[in-house]
């Protein structure tokens, strides 16, 4: 701490130039113990900051009270009794706050729900195309009449040439039901799909899926394929990388 006291002390002082300060923010997200010493040096600076202002208040309040002006009075200073204290509950409290922000485990099928209600809610359809299966499909789905709706992509998934956007919806639509198994097989045909897509989420998908089931075994393999999203810019890559990077149940 006592070498980069300065170095973070210039940082809040605007002292450094802006290249500096890029590697001063830099370095808070690649080093977690220079993170701490940056987190201790603030909450350091604030307590003092507020057992000055204390003291100034009650030093004001005895010369208002005396109506007299006082000369200066000698006298220990507070902060350097009370450093000790101060530096111990800091320390405490960083320590605790850096163990409960990387240590919460958070329920995989909570992600999950959370992603399937951001995202599997209504579907869009497109303007005058109510009569195909693939809209028709889709308006039963945002009713509510999941059942209905996986009856209907029935005859556009059932060989292997299937429309990409028929798989994607069927996969999702199990899902909501939760037929995982289902779910699974439409997906890994998405991912396996024979015409190159712009955007696959099929990975992703079943990913998802696996978290979602939450058997045993199933966030042992839904980890490698989320880093297989994040590693090949897939479809998903964005919310992989965060589920990643946090603890599972």
């Amino acid at each position: 701490m006592t070498d980069n006291l300065e170095y973070i002390d210039n940082y809040f002082k605007k002292e450094l130039t802006p290249d500096q300060s890029g590697q001063f923010e830099q370095r808070i997200t690649d080093d977690p113990v220079f993170a701490e010493e940056v987190a201790f040096y603030l909450s350091t600076k604030e307590a003092l900051e507020v057992l000055l202002a204390a003291d100034k208040k009650e030093r004001f309040r005895a010369v208002y009270n005396n109506r007299i002006v006082e000369a200066p009075v000698v006298r220990m200073n507070p902060i350097r009794k009370l450093w000790p204290y101060i530096a111990s509950a800091v320390v405490t409290i960083v320590l605790v706050a850096r163990f409960v922000f990387f240590n919460i485990a958070v329920s995989p099928i909570k992600l999950a729900d959370e992603y399937m209600r951001d995202n599997f809610q209504n579907l869009g359809v497109p303007m005058g195309s109510d009569n195909d299966l693939l809209s028709k499909s889709k308006n039963l789905f945002n009713e509510g009449k999941l059942e209905e709706a996986l009856i209907t992509l029935d005859p556009l998934v059932q060989n292997e040439s299937s429309n990409y956007e028929a798989l994607e919806i069927a996969g999702i639509t199990a899902l909501r039901l939760e037929q995982y198994d289902k779910a699974i097989s439409y997906f890994q045909r998405l991912e396996n799909y024979p015409k190159k897509l712009i955007s696959n989420p099929g990975k992703f998908y079943h990913a998802l899926t696996l978290l979602k089931r939450n058997q045993p075994g199933d966030q042992a393999s839904a980890r490698p394929m989320l880093q297989q999203v994040v590693d090949e810019d897939l479809e998903g890559k964005k919310t992989a990388n965060k589920w990643l990077g946090k603890k599972w149940e």
